[in-house]
């Protein structure tokens, strides 16, 4: 009774720990999905992190998440080491106390009741002690997942709340059209400003609505509105005709060039040539590796900006559909792109189309056939542009104040690009400022559940990256190997496309491991654990606990066969019969019949020799027992801190490879599979395989100690013991010579559900619009339903291998029960010993072969994290070259290259070739050319995120000699897309904590942004969302340039900086520059031709070669030059203005480069720019610089490459237009 109480009592403990399990699980799981959401973000912005030489301070902000993470785990480990200690003394602890209550009271011990109260106890023990409080702990994630579930289940549907009427189907005699009626609406119920007022539009088919505006105005949410994805509180939306819809961010899924423009839609050979034709791709797939078979989205070649902005608009123009939707198509190309864009597509294959186009180009509004100006969300003007100007309106004045539109002012809380975190995390931040303020608050009412707090929903379903779970076996994002390519394929086998695409070009899969683990990774997994010595202190523990465990088990026997010899003699000596052997079935009825007078007090009988009386065995074994537990808590105490050890250090070498591994890493690897490292395999290692490893490693020393206790007894029974072990071994290697691949299979075939699940939120918006949520539901279906067929294959070889040791263990246990029958001399002891533990040997036979193939399978995470681990990383972030330099290097910003090749791929041709130039001290360098010229790759030849051949000397120094981080913290850059990181206003302008608060408030109020900031709840500490998402891409773009304000290096590269903002921010930006970087060489990337026309110098690239460079002026003056072509092709007018900004420069540095000359007493021989009041220029974009002719002169006297030759002219040319305006005044100048 004694034992079944304590075994009652262990009921509630494991219930109290059950609970505390899942308290702790559920912190785990959160402080995973946080380390994971931060992984996830360093790396996607793995380039900006490189470029700023930020890894350290990323690093420490990833090791202070892990820390957290760790402590939770590290928490449940110690109850778990309390858990498994108790469960592995339970049985000695009930079967010690129940034996101990019988003696006590007067009675004597046998072997039937010794060993059959221990087979019952192990029997019930495992029952109440694990599988209960498993259940207990299962039940409650269980819970847990449930209650995610239907929060997420009960968050409102897309079509609630919505007044939109679409007709798809239009007939013969109808026309497409577009009726917006007072239509007045807001993305969230708590919003207190409407994003739309009272607006009301009509589009007929063949006309062009260009809709125009400030920042927060709400031109993409009309389109959203009109899309049916905006809920309307008031008016209606008519729609007739088929929706084709072109998203502001490009959506590509991983697949093809075609696939993506297709979208499942059969392929018409004609109209695809048509389509490539009006979206410019043509030359484009030309330079493309594999054509239009190239694999685009996370897998293969890299595209730009402005290609997959064509895709995407090709996807909506291939569709056919009768109503298009165009959100600003033409900021990501250049001008020639664009003017092709406008003129071939939008007004020509898209002429009979009712056309919506969203833009910030306003040279193209004036083709429209309606303008319609918004504000704050109300419509302000709307009519032809003669009608509008009529009216007085000022599109100047209008660009002015217009600011971009990548995301409405609290309009879009679920763009059709959702950043790769939480869904929960887009409800829950929000900035609540005013539509005037720069931050934008964020929500999506078809992510919001019904009168609830949005806050609630921190539990929400995680995607991309950020999907973790409560069980990593079964939910954790596994690599991404597979891509949506073969579900495109399969939708359009039917069609034309199959019959005559070749195969695609082959994309990038991971390696799969085969075979068994290798023993080194075993022993990588304990020595990263901890040093040898602590290892061996393990090991010797495990031992000993083990042979206290042994001893119990022995001293058990020995006690009963003790008590049962003197019985036995106290019989004999009754009868005068002196023989002690009697047979078996006379001991056990004798034992018997002791039992049923134990009622009586007989004298005590004599003490066989050799043992202990009962107070010693009783004193003996609760000392063995208590020993016992203390041991083994301590054991499995160390066992887990080596595991955590182990597992914090090989995170942090994983992370340290992977944050050190070059750029080119990221553009040839899936993303996911990098985050599936820190998310699946991690998890695995922290959680699954300390307690697999453990099960395996006890199991493993208690069957060394039951085969020792066996011997003991019957060394016969060795014999059917090795040769069970033997089947069982033989059987386990042909289980894992299946299981393995399956298992890998299983993870395989997971991958896509994840990937395809994350991509479909990324392009919800675009899925609704082309009504392809079917077709995407179906891939869903049937990538599920093959890896749904590989873990059914899983469990039916676990459940094969689990039946076979069934029987085999119940065959053993029949032998060693059979086996005593014919020895007559067997005490019951030993009888009773054999059996119960012949019984345990197969149970932890069977399980512990199970478990020695998990913690296999499991150690494949640590073999792929040490792969991770040993990935070759770039070059040094410090050198000893570092030391040499001066410690203001560089001073001058001085650039020069000498025959520099890139090459991204070594079997693909350099996409540069052989660059040979000079840029001096503070000269403002434009940079242009067409998609895949070379433009980007010029720059990262000098950050060295790829490695160049040739040499790149900046004030004298050697770049390729240099430390990463001394280059790289020396160049400011303004990338084309700004990446800000949910962490605080502070530290994404100073990660490092470099400057005081009034440098930072400085820098912000330069760029206008510092009011915005200070409405912010907490100012300087206000928390950024994930990407920037509460903030504008032109906000985004001055948060970079307030970066660029606080470095203040002498070097400014701006990478296509103001490609995606309106003109108000580009000329906020253009400013700024001229006042902050005025003596520093600056280079610029640019789409837009104004805002280079007043550089120093333009530098012209084509196909990776340096076709001009010279002052634009000068260029255009050659009419067959390559510049000279591409401002013509902007259109008359604009080529005309570009052309006198470019004059109107050149006459300013000449004017003042003659001063200086006629002021000096000796020629000037500084390569110093002379900077120009920006009040000079017509219409205030960018100062003057002055063209240093003599650097040209040495330049083309260096270099001896033809092209360098004739791109640097040998003396100085003064145009004779300007030589007499530059004496002039600065009225003739200006009117020049």
């Amino acid at each position: 009774m004694a034992g079944l109480v304590v075994i009652v009592l262990f009921i509630p403990l494991q219930s109290f720990m059950g609970k505390i399990f899942s308290r702790l699980r559920l912190q785990t799981a959160q402080r995973t999905d946080e380390r994971v959401r931060v992984m996830n973000e360093i790396v996607n912005a793995m380039r900006v992190i490189k470029m700023y030489a930020w890894e350290l301070p990323f690093a420490e902000m990833v090791k202070k998440f892990r820390k957290s993470e760790i402590d939770v785990i590290m928490h449940t480990n110690y109850y778990r080491a309390v858990n498994m200690s108790l469960f592995f003394t339970s049985a000695k602890l009930v079967v010690f106390l129940a034996l101990l209550t019988y003696v006590v009271t007067g009675n004597a011990l046998t072997a039937e009741k010794v060993f059959v109260t221990s087979a019952l106890v192990n029997n019930v023990r495992l029952v109440m002690t694990l599988f209960f409080p498993m259940a207990i702990s299962m039940g409650s994630e269980t819970l847990i997942s449930c209650r995610r579930l239907q929060e997420f289940f009960e968050l409102e549907e897309i079509g609630s709340g919505l007044k939109v009427e679409h007709v798809e189907d239009i007939g013969p005699n109808e026309s497409a059209s577009v009726q917006v009626e007072n239509l007045s609406a807001k993305w969230t119920e708590e919003a207190t400003v409407l994003t739309l007022e009272s607006i009301s539009v009509s589009v007929q088919a063949g006309e062009l609505l260009a809709v125009v505006g400030p920042v927060g105005s709400g031109k993409g949410s009309l389109l959203h509105a009109i899309l049916g994805e905006l809920p309307a509180l008031e008016g209606t939306v008519a729609v007739k005709g088929k929706i084709a819809y072109a998203s502001q961010e490009p959506w590509l899924f991983s697949g093809s060039v075609r696939q993506n423009i297709l979208f499942g839609r059969e392929y018409d050979e004609k109209k695809y040539g048509e389509v490539i034709k009006v979206c410019g791709l043509e030359a484009d797939l030309q330079l493309l590796s594999e054509g239009d078979r190239t694999l685009v989205g996370e897998r293969g070649t890299s595209l730009s900006g402005g290609q997959k902005a064509r895709i995407n608009l090709a996807r909506a123009v291939y569709m056919s559909g009768d109503v298009v939707l165009l959100d600003d198509p033409l900021s990501a190309v250049d001008t020639v792109v664009g003017r092709h864009l406008f003129r071939r597509c939008i007004r020509g294959h898209l002429r009979q189309k009712a056309v919506i186009l969203v833009t910030h180009q306003l040279q193209y509004i004036r083709a429209a056939d309606n303008i319609l100006v918004l504000n704050e969300g109300q419509c302000e003007a709307f009519g032809t542009y003669h009608q509008l100007v009529n009216k007085g309106l000022d599109f100047t004045s209008l660009l002015q104040e217009e600011k971009d539109d990548a995301s409405n002012a609290g309009s879009i809380c679920l763009p059709p690009h959702i950043s790769n975190k939480n869904l929960h995390n887009a409800l829950r931040r929000g900035s609540n400022l005013s539509r005037q303020g720069s931050i934008r608050s964020i929500g999506s009412s078809s992510l919001r559940k019904k009168g609830d707090n949005p806050m609630m929903y921190d539990s929400a379903l995680s995607i991309a990256g950020s999907v973790t779970s409560l069980d990593y076996t079964h939910d954790a994002m596994d690599d991404t190997t597979e891509t949506l390519e073969e579900n495109w394929r399969k939708s359009s086998s039917k069609n034309k496309q199959a019959d005559d695409v070749k195969p695609e070009n082959k994309k990038y899969t991971e390696l799969r491991s085969t075979g068994s683990v290798s023993g080194k990774i075993y022993l990588k997994y304990f020595l990263n654990g901890g040093h040898w010595m602590v290892c061996l202190a393990l090991a010797l523990a495990s031992v000993a606990t083990q042979v206290l465990y042994s001893t119990t088990d022995y001293w058990l026997s020995y006690w009963t066969n003790g008590e049962q010899l003197r019985r036995t003699t106290s019989a004999l000596n009754s009868t005068h019969d002196s023989a002690l052997d009697f047979p078996l079935n006379t001991t056990i009825n004798f034992a018997l019949n002791s039992t049923l007078n134990s009622t009586q007090s007989p004298p005590e009988p004599t003490l066989p020799s050799g043992y202990l009386d009962t107070k010693t065995n009783i004193i003996v074994y609760t000392s063995l027992v208590g020993s016992l537990f203390l041991l083994s808590l301590g054991r499995t105490i160390l066992f887990f801190v080596i595991c955590m050890t182990s597992s914090k250090r090989l995170h942090n070498k994983m992370f340290s490879a992977v944050i050190r591994v070059p750029i080119q890493y990221f553009d040839t690897h899936p993303i996911g599979q990098v985050l599936n490292r820190f998310s699946k395999d991690l998890g695995q290692i922290d959680d699954l395989l300390p307690s697999c490893f453990w099960d395996f490693f006890e199991i493993s020393l208690n069957i060394v100690g039951i085969i020792t206790v066996i011997a003991s007894v019957n060394p016969y029974l060795l014999i059917p013991t090795f040769i069970l072990a033997g089947i069982f071994w033989y059987i386990r290697r042909f289980y894992l010579g299946s299981a393995r691949d399956i298992k890998r299979l299983e993870g395989i075939t997971r991958s896509p559900v994840f990937s395809h699940l994350s991509t479909s939120l990324h392009g919800l918006t675009t899925i609704r619009a082309f009504k392809a949520q079917e077709s995407f539901a179906k891939d869903f279906d049937d990538i599920q339903d093959v890896h749904s067929a590989a873990w059914f294959l899983f469990i039916c070889t676990t459940r094969w291998f689990g039946i076979y040791l069934d029987c085999l263990s119940c065959l053993y246990i029949a032998i060693v029960t059979y086996s005593f029958l014919g020895n007559s001399h067997s005490l019951g002891g030993d009888v009773g010993l054999a059996i119960s533990s012949a019984m345990s040997l197969s149970g932890m036979f069977q399980w512990g072969v199970r478990q020695s193939a998990e913690v296999e399978n499991q150690m494949t995470s640590v073999e792929r994290v040490l792969e991770f681990s040993k990935l070759e990383p770039e070059a040094p972030l410090t050198t000893e070259e570092d030391k040499k330099l001066d410690p203001q290097w560089p001073r001058s910003g001085s650039i020069e290259f000498i025959d520099v090749s890139l090459k991204y791929d070594e079997a693909k041709p350099p996409v540069l070739k052989k660059l040979n130039f000079a840029v001096s001290s503070g000269e403002k360098i434009g940079i242009v050319g067409r998609t895949g010229a070379g433009k980007s790759s010029l720059i990262s030849c000098l950050f060295r995120l790829t490695e160049p051949t040739g040499q790149i000397i900046i004030d004298g120094a050697d770049v390729s000699k240099l430390g990463l981080h001394t280059l790289r913290k020396n160049i400011s850059i303004i990338p084309q897309d700004p990446t800000l990181f949910n962490d605080t206003f502070r530290k994404n302008l100073d990660p490092f904590s470099q400057h005081s608060d009034e440098e930072l408030w400085l820098a912000l109020e330069e760029v206008q942004l510092k009011e915005a900031v200070q409405e912010t709840p907490g100012g300087l500490e206000h928390v950024v969302s994930e990407g920037g998402s509460n903030l504008s891409v032109g906000q985004r773009q001055l948060v970079c340039l307030a970066r660029a304000i606080i470095s203040h290096n002498p070097i400014l590269l701006m990478d296509e900086a103001t490609a995606n903002v309106d003109p108000k921010t580009d000329e906020l930006i253009q400013t700024t520059i001229r006042d902050k970087f005025r003596s520093c060489t600056v280079l610029t990337v640019a789409h837009r031709l104004h805002t280079i026309m007043d550089s120093t110098r333009v530098m012209v690239l084509s196909a990776g070669q340096l076709k001009e460079f010279d002052a634009p002026h000068l260029l255009l003056k050659d009419k067959k030059s390559v510049f000279s072509e591409l401002v013509s092709q902007a259109g008359t007018s604009t080529a005309s203005h570009l052309r006198n900004l470019a004059l109107t420069a050149f006459s300013m540095a000449s004017a003042d480069d003659g001063k200086r000359s006629s002021s000096s007493s000796t020629s000037p021989t500084g390569r110093s720019p002379v900077s120009v009041a920006s009040d000079l220029s017509p219409v205030s974009l960018i100062t003057a610089k002055d063209v240093d002719m003599t650097h040209i002169k040495t330049t083309s006297e260096r270099g001896s490459d033809k092209d360098s030759e004739a791109i640097a002219p040998s003396s100085p040319r003064i145009d004779p237009e300007v030589a007499s305006a530059s004496h002039g005044s600065i009225d003739e100048l200006t009117k020049l």
